[in-house]
Order: C-alpha cells, then sequence, then structure tokens
C-alpha cells in the first residue's frame, strides 16, 4: 500500500470511530434521562395512600418559649414513617423529639410525630416545609408534605416603656427555704420540760393529799415487864398505909390478871375467876404452880366482893406471891450451849 492510501484508511477509521463515539454518548444521555425521569422506588397504591394532620403552635411567642410542631400520619399497620434527621427547622432550635403510635383501627393507625422548638432570636420566623416519607412493607414509598409556618417571636422587652420580667410558671429550683428545724427541736423540749414540771407538780400536791403513813408501832412489851412495872408501882404506893385496902387489892387483881392474859393471850380482864381457872387449865401448867395462881385470884376476889380486909402482912404477902408467879411463868431466854456442854455431848 502506497504511503497516500495509507492516510486514506486513517481518515476513515477515525470517522467511524467519531460516529461510534456519538452514537454512544446519545444513548448514555437517553438512559441518563430515562433514569431521572423513572422514581428510585415504586409508589404506594392509592388504597395505602397516608394522610396527614398538620399544625405548630403557638404562632406567636416570646423569646425562649416553645413551640410544637406536631404531624399526625394517618397509615396504614406495617408501614414506616421517616422525618429526616438532617431535617432542618430555619432559625428555630430543636429542644427534643417525641414519635408515639396509637392504637390500630381497620388495619390503620395513627402516628404523631412531635418537635419541641426554641427560638432566641425576635421577628417573624419560618418553620420551613417539612418533607415526611413513608414506606411499605413491599418498599413503596410515599411522600407527604407540610406547609410551612410563620412564627412571631416577640422579643421580652422590645418596646416596653417599664419592662418586667416574665412570671415564672415552671417548677423551678428553689435557691432559699425556710428551715424551721431549730424551731421544732425548741419546741419539742419545751412540750418535754413543761410535761416534766407539771409532773412533778402533780406529784407535789398528791403527796399532800394522801394522808402520812405514820410509823409502825413499838414492838409490844413483854408481859412480865408490863406486870412487874404495875405490882412495883402498888409496892411503891401508899394504899396500905392510908387504909385503902380495897384499892390495893383491886389494882393488884388487874395487874395480875392483865399479866396471865398477855403471857397466855387470851382476853382476861372482862371474864370472870371461873372462866379464867378454864383457860389457865388449857397451857397445862404444873399442878402446884396452877394452884397458886388459882388460890390468889380467889384471895383478891374476896377482899373485892366479900368486903375482906386483910391485914397490912397478908396483903404484901399476897403482892410477893404475884411478883413470885411472874418470874416463875416468865420464859427463859434461850442460850447457845457451851462450849462445855458440847465436849459432853460429844464425850
Amino acid at each position: 500500500m502506497t504511503f497516500l492510501g495509507r492516510i486514506h484508511l486513517a481518515a476513515a477509521l477515525c470517522a467511524v470511530a467519531t460516529l461510534f463515539a456519538m452514537e454512544l454518548g446519545a444513548d448514555d444521555a437517553g438512559v441518563t434521562v430515562a433514569q431521572t425521569e423513572e422514581p428510585l422506588l415504586p409508589p404506594l397504591r392509592a388504597d395505602r395512600m397516608p394522610t396527614l394532620e398538620f399544625s405548630a403552635e403557638p404562632v406567636e411567642v416570646t423569646v425562649g418559649d416553645i413551640v410544637t410542631w406536631k404531624a399526625v400520619i394517618k397509615r396504614r399497620v406495617g408501614d414506616r414513617v421517616h422525618l429526616s434527621r438532617a431535617a432542618s427547622f430555619g432559625d428555630f432550635e430543636i429542644q427534643g423529639k417525641d414519635n408515639t403510635v396509637g392504637e390500630a383501627s381497620d388495619d390503620w393507625l395513627q402516628e404523631t410525630l412531635i418537635v419541641n422548638l426554641i427560638s432566641f432570636e425576635a421577628g417573624d420566623i419560618e418553620i420551613p416545609s417539612q418533607r415526611i416519607t413513608v414506606v411499605d412493607i413491599d418498599g413503596r414509598v410515599a411522600e407527604i408534605e407540610t406547609e410551612p409556618v410563620t412564627v412571631k417571636v416577640k422579643s421580652l422587652i422590645a418596646n416596653e416603656p417599664e419592662p418586667q420580667m416574665k412570671p415564672d410558671t415552671g417548677e423551678g429550683v428553689p435557691v432559699y427555704e425556710d428551715d424551721y428545724t431549730l424551731l421544732y427541736v425548741l419546741g419539742a423540749l419545751g412540750i418535754i420540760i413543761v410535761i416534766a414540771l407539771l409532773t412533778l407538780l402533780w406529784r407535789k400536791l398528791w403527796s399532800m393529799r394522801r394522808p402520812r403513813r405514820e410509823p409502825p408501832p413499838p414492838p409490844p412489851r413483854p408481859a412480865e415487864e408490863i406486870a412487874l412495872e404495875k405490882l412495883a408501882a402498888i409496892r411503891e404506893s401508899s394504899h396500905l398505909e392510908e387504909d385503902r385496902y380495897k384499892l390495893f387489892h383491886v389494882l393488884l387483881s388487874e395487874a395480875f390478871r392483865e399479866y396471865l392474859g398477855n403471857r397466855y393471850r387470851f382476853h382476861s380482864l372482862d371474864r370472870s375467876t371461873e372462866e379464867l381457872v378454864i383457860e389457865m387449865r388449857k397451857p397445862a401448867l404444873h399442878p402446884e404452880l396452877f394452884e397458886r395462881i388459882i388460890e390468889l385470884l380467889a384471895e383478891t376476889d374476896f377482899v373485892k366482893f366479900a368486903k375482906y380486909i386483910p391485914g397490912h402482912q397478908a396483903s404484901l404477902d399476897m403482892l410477893e406471891e404475884a411478883f413470885s408467879v411472874v418470874h416463875v411463868t416468865t420464859p427463859k431466854p434461850s442460850t447457845p450451849p457451851s462450849a462445855k456442854d458440847q465436849e459432853g455431848d460429844n464425850g
């Protein structure tokens, strides 16, 4: 092939390549256009299309107030609702989000999207429209869009001749609290002291009302001590020197009778001589001692009731007889055995 022929062949190849590239570019462009015209995912069927109820309240607030953006979507059970995390609410800042799903009814239910917004700038601020995507269980897609809302945000102190702080409507955090603990403690102590004082006063008054207990009486004197004292008084008296024999023997009779009653534990002063004889038989006295007692009682009765007047010496003998009977009938004190007695018993 000549040089000129080679040049013609190269030019022809270049032309073919150019035409092929143009056709291939046209085909790609058509595919791209077709792809942009067709949706990425198939749309929802008409009977599954969701509905939207939208609100943004309040539309007139002051700086720092919360505006609630609320979208209620009625959808089929099993569908999913999406609000993009990158959704922009203009000059409003998001303070919180909430998503609640209601009870299903006839294969439909309501899902509520709530976004709390706040603005720290005053003016007419627009909440842009938001696109909400609903996808069913088959992957079909529907998009619903909210309307833009303009919220009037007022300044707290703008155009106010005497600006006032906004009233506190929240729970707040207490900065200062009244503490009555010390007052309660002092009050309780005061009540305790008053009760103690009243108790002491009541006990004092009660002790004053009650009769004081008398000290216990002294132990009874021994019978022989009383008898010897009275007989000694009769001996020291001057009744016999003044010829008052009857009084002498009356006193002797009463002292002796009282001794017998105290010694053998019976009432002796109000009993007759016969009754005394019956009582004196009970202790089982030695017959000789018993006869001495009965004889002394009879002699004193003879003077008292028969108007017999014995002589001076006879009266003294009767007094000494009374002393003797008292000494004989007085119980002897029990003494512990001596060492010699114990040795004798052991021997």
